[in-house]
């Protein structure tokens, strides 16, 4: 019995970890969404291909260091796509799975709400990265 108990307690805390570790994924994104698409600069200096977010974005950087810091994105964004196109499915698994679980525990009319809640999420979202220019 107390083996059962231990399992349910394990596994309980397996999922209190992973729903707090999509939860600060979520804001981490989310921060870093808002970053990126809130306090972005006019125009980038002459010369450079990107408006960079962030703390870069707020710095006076010469066109030099544009060109520079354009080709290290350059050089290093095949192997982050790499890593995303990896992981991000694996996360999106795991957030649609505790979604489930979530909206398992409630209500129908709660249900509802958090579908219309998601749809609305996912729709901001993508009109955001809809509007972000080409890189």
């Amino acid at each position: 019995m107390d083996e059962g108990l231990e399992h349910f307690r394990r596994a309980r805390l397996k999922s209190v970890l992973l729903l707090l570790a999509v939860f600060v994924a979520g804001t981490l994104a989310g921060a870093a969404g808002d970053e990126w698409f809130t306090r972005r600069p006019a125009a980038p200096a002459s010369g450079a291909r990107h408006v960079y977010p962030g703390v870069l974005g707020r710095m006076h950087l010469t066109a030099a260091q544009h060109v520079t810091i354009d080709s290290l994105f350059d050089r290093e964004r095949p192997r982050n796509e790499a890593i995303l196109s990896g992981v991000l499915p694996i996360l999106r698994g795991e957030a649609d799975s505790l979604r489930a679980s979530i909206r398992a525990v409630l209500t129908p009319d709660q249900q509802r709400l958090f579908d219309l809640e998601h749809r609305s999420a996912r729709a901001d979202r993508a009109s955001l990265l809809d509007s972000t220019p080409a890189r």
